[in-house]
């Protein structure tokens, strides 16, 4: 009998031990530390622009008015599309706020941003992004007229406003460039138009509202810190069950991979190998990006990806947005640094001077073409030159071309028309 007990005894322990291992929690690795989305202290010029973009997002919310049918309609601060009518609305929405909005992108040297992972941006940013619409129009507006001295201020406040949120994350950066690249589009095909002091104002303003414009590894290592808190945040909803929670935040898109995590949820192990993937990957890819913008020539070869479904299926949610950013902003700076060259450089043909034989009497914030870390490439003859950066590849072409100026190496828009 002791002897069947003892066995008995046995028994029990296995099944209990067995028990507890097919239980055991797993361990997810954290992605996120709980301090880390408190790191600046908020400045004057920060806090003013928040309020300007509040307060116009606030007035759009309030002037909502149902149609005619009686149903509820959107603020005019989600509109895509705007007629003469809607920018007039707009513009008295927006009042006093764009001037305060200005001022304030004036004085910023780093934009507080906290990261929001899967939770939608901050409300402020809309009506920041009204205020830039209207930055636009008044260019637009300017230029019908033929009224150049009042479309290069603007230009230079569509631009300011824009480097001022280039300290953000893809978010702000990417509404940040959309104002600046508007600008230097409306503005390029009249340069032909503008006097040699009219050229020398443009690219004076756009010096200036370039001055405190940030790294390009500032916006990277933002987007970073979001892209890794939205896999915290959907790891969290994974480990904890609540998937249907983070389908509400990745949109009706997402099913077929909500779907795949809800059938690994019996199997945290394999779960918690795809989130350790993915994290990993924007560890890595972002360190790799942070090299390529600060020493483009010695950044080596891109991590390689894993091209597995499973993978790439909730990658695209969490990990893409870096692969788009950079080259978005490495082009926008390109482009802002060529505008500027060019206003000098036209300026000089339009008064009767000689063209420099090299860029080097411009500064080398100037000349540095952010894709290469090299100055931009530059030809000159008595009466004609060619700027051009070698674009993505690093190669330099001679300045060959397409009509868009994109490939194989990169011009100003429209530059010599």
């Amino acid at each position: 009998m002791p002897r069947m007990g003892s066995y008995y005894l046995v028994a029990l322990t296995v099944v209990a031990l067995a028990g507890c291992k097919k239980h055991d929690r797993v361990e997810f690795t954290k992605w996120v530390a709980p301090s880390s989305q408190s790191r600046m202290t908020v400045t004057e010029a920060s806090a003013k622009l928040v309020s300007a973009g509040s307060a116009v997002d606030q007035r759009a919310k309030a002037s909502v008015k149902p149609d005619s049918k009686g149903k509820p309609t959107s603020p005019i601060t989600t509109r895509t599309t705007f007629f003469p009518k809607q920018k007039k609305e707009a513009r008295k929405i927006i009042g006093g706020s764009k001037k305060e909005a200005l001022a304030a992108a004036a004085l910023i040297d780093h934009l507080v941003y906290e990261p929001t992972g899967l939770t939608p941006p901050p409300s402020y940013l809309a009506g920041i992004r009204l205020i830039g619409n209207s930055l636009i129009w008044d260019i637009e507006d300017a230029l019908s007229n033929h009224d150049y001295d009042k479309a290069i201020p603007a230009c230079g406040q569509a631009t300011q406003l824009g480097f001022a949120l280039m300290s953000g994350g893809a978010y702000e950066a990417s509404l940040g460039a959309s104002f600046i690249n508007q600008a230097r589009q409306k503005m390029v095909p009249v340069l032909g138009n503008l006097s040699g002091l009219q050229l020398g104002k443009l690219g004076a303003v756009l010096q200036k509202a370039s001055a405190k414009r940030p790294s390009l590894q500032v916006t990277v290592e933002n987007e970073r810190e979001n892209m890794l808190l939205g896999l915290q945040q959907a790891q969290d909803a994974f480990e904890n069950n609540k998937l249907d929670g983070l389908q509400d935040r990745l949109g009706v898109s997402s099913k077929d991979t909500i779907d795949m995590l809800q059938s690994l949820e019996k199997d945290q192990e394999k779960g918690k190998a795809i989130f350790d993937w993915i994290g990993n990957d924007i560890t890595a890819r972002s360190g790799w990006y942070l090299k390529l913008l600060k020493s483009p020539r010695n950044a080596g070869l891109q991590p390689k990806k894993d091209e597995t479904k499973s993978k790439l299926m909730i990658y695209r949610y969490f990990g893409s947005s870096i692969e788009n950013l950079v080259p978005m902003l490495q082009l926008t700076y390109c482009r802002t640094q060529l505008f500027v060259l060019e206003c000098y450089l036209k300026q000089k043909l339009k008064m009767g001077k000689d063209l420099p034989d090299s860029l080097s009497k411009f500064s080398r914030v100037a000349t540095l073409d952010p894709f290469t870390g090299e100055p931009f490439y530059y030809k000159a003859s008595d009466s004609s030159y060619v700027l051009y950066s070698a674009g993505e590849d690093g190669i330099d072409n001679g300045g060959t071309t397409d009509s868009n100026g994109r490939r194989q190496d990169i011009q100003l828009e429209k530059a010599h028309s």
